[in-house]
């Protein structure tokens, strides 16, 4: 009996359908994982298909499809990239040391690489899970396994938000009134009590050297802001010298964002936003804020991050006191990138006219900055206020506008089209011979 030659490849695959553990339930995924794991969102068979990882971000391992839910609803309605892709997740665990997770990361994926045929992987990661993937991808024998790696509000220079000591001094500097700097002081201690991991391996690097020596600060009032910063205590070191070591970039779709804020204004009309529109604000921000609803506390954050409190010098460099205006409520936009440490060190881009200036400076393969977005709006597209959901990327501001999924479908499809464009330069040229 004859079998065609679908059937015969899905003879041939089982090993692929029955090693990977199903996706967990919703009981499952509260508990803690172990040791990081690979899923495949469905069990069709791979086929000619190519293997597409995603690594969540903070808290992820606890979400259905781990936060990539409206990524992948995009994906599978796009007829080439479902027919290109089949898609896999890494679970790990968020709260694990980066020295523990990173490993088991590099597992997941020689197992992915493995059960594929050895084909080489596309990798998209969020946040924390691009620091994982990063530093995995560091190591030679991962990095040839990867084909393309897309980067989404990762903070590869760490993040001054993580620097507890630096964003404590800055609730100390530039809170006025005794009960918002004892509620802001007190916010902070208690989320960080819960996410150490981002205060020892996420910290800013201090690339650009804009930590001040301060000491130790403490506020009058009870459970007020206090601490010891030094740049010694601050600073990330291990995270600057993993940003100095030698790595192909030329594989790495960096996205990077940021959110409108007053300090974004000029001072005149930055006193009408922060005076005139303070009740709106109060209403708006800090008391959504407060019942932990995410959109508004990445807003908040953004202005906490913007206004820490750097030494001179980098105020001086920046021509403005704002270094880190540009973030996206976690990661400032020069983390974001993956830039150089020399270039973090000596080109500024803490306003918006800095923005256009910065592309002649990035090294990786493709890097894209995109207005008044927060965080999260790479994996659920939310549009902040004043937004849009037609993104233009201001470093390649001809390209037009798309929502954030439509980008990342751009720049996939790009990717399968460089590797035809190879695929056919690398072919045997046919040679015509002659007959008689």
């Amino acid at each position: 009996m004859l079998t065609s030659s679908a059937e015969k490849f899905e003879s041939v695959q089982p090993v692929l359908q029955t090693t990977l553990p199903p996706m967990p339930t919703l009981k499952q995924l509260r508990v803690k994982p172990e040791v990081a794991t690979l899923y495949e969102y469905d069990s069709s068979p791979l086929g000619d298909r190519q293997p597409l990882l995603m690594v969540h971000g903070l808290h992820g391992e606890t979400h259905r499809n781990f936060r990539w839910s409206k990524v992948v609803k995009h994906i599978k309605e796009d007829q080439q990239l479902d027919k290109q892709f089949k898609i896999y997740f890494a679970r790990y665990s968020t709260s694990d040391k980066l020295n523990k997770t990173v490993p088991e990361l590099r597992n997941v994926i020689s197992k992915l690489y493995s059960l594929s045929n050895n084909r080489p992987i596309t990798m998209m990661a969020l946040s924390m899970g691009g620091n994982v993937a990063y530093e995995a991808f560091l190591d030679k024998d991962t990095e040839d396994k990867i084909k393309l790696f897309m980067a989404f509000g990762v903070p590869f220079h760490g993040s001054p938000l993580f620097s507890t000591d630096w964003l404590q001094y800055g609730v100390y500097k530039n809170l006025c009134f005794p009960w918002t700097r004892i509620d802001h002081s007190l916010a902070y201690r208690v989320y960080f009590k819960r996410n150490e991991v981002l205060m020892t391996d996420l910290r800013w690097d201090n690339a650009d050297t804009s930590v001040p020596e301060v000491g130790t600060f403490k506020s009058r009032l009870p459970f007020g802001p206090s601490g010891k910063l030094t740049v010694a205590e601050a600073e990330n070191r291990a995270l600057l010298a993993l940003n100095a070591r030698p790595v192909n970039k030329k594989k790495i779709v960096a996205y990077g964002g940021y959110l409108l804020n007053p300090y974004l204004m000029p001072k005149a009309e930055r006193f009408i936003e922060r005076g005139v529109m303070a009740p709106y604000t109060f209403f708006t921000l800090k008391v959504p804020s407060h019942f932990a609803l995410e959109h508004p506390v990445l807003r908040m954050l953004n202005r906490e991050i913007t206004t820490v409190v750097c030494n001179p010098s980098a105020t001086e460099k920046a021509k403005t006191k704002f270094v880190y205006g540009l973030n996206d409520g976690i990661t400032p936009l020069q983390s974001a990138l993956c830039l150089p440490n020399s270039v973090i060190g000596s080109v500024p881009l803490s306003k918006e006219s800095d923005v256009a200036e910065i592309k002649a400076h990035t090294d990786v393969r493709t890097a894209r900055v995109f207005r008044n977005i927060d965080h999260l709006t790479f994996i659920d597209g939310y549009k902040p206020l004043r937004g849009t959901k037609h993104l233009k990327d201001q470093l390649n501001p001809t390209e037009g506008t798309r929502s954030i999924f439509e980008w990342i479908s751009l720049d996939l499809k790009r990717s399968l089209d460089d590797q035809n464009k190879l695929a056919d330069e690398t072919k045997p040229t046919a040679t015509k011979t002659e007959t008689d």
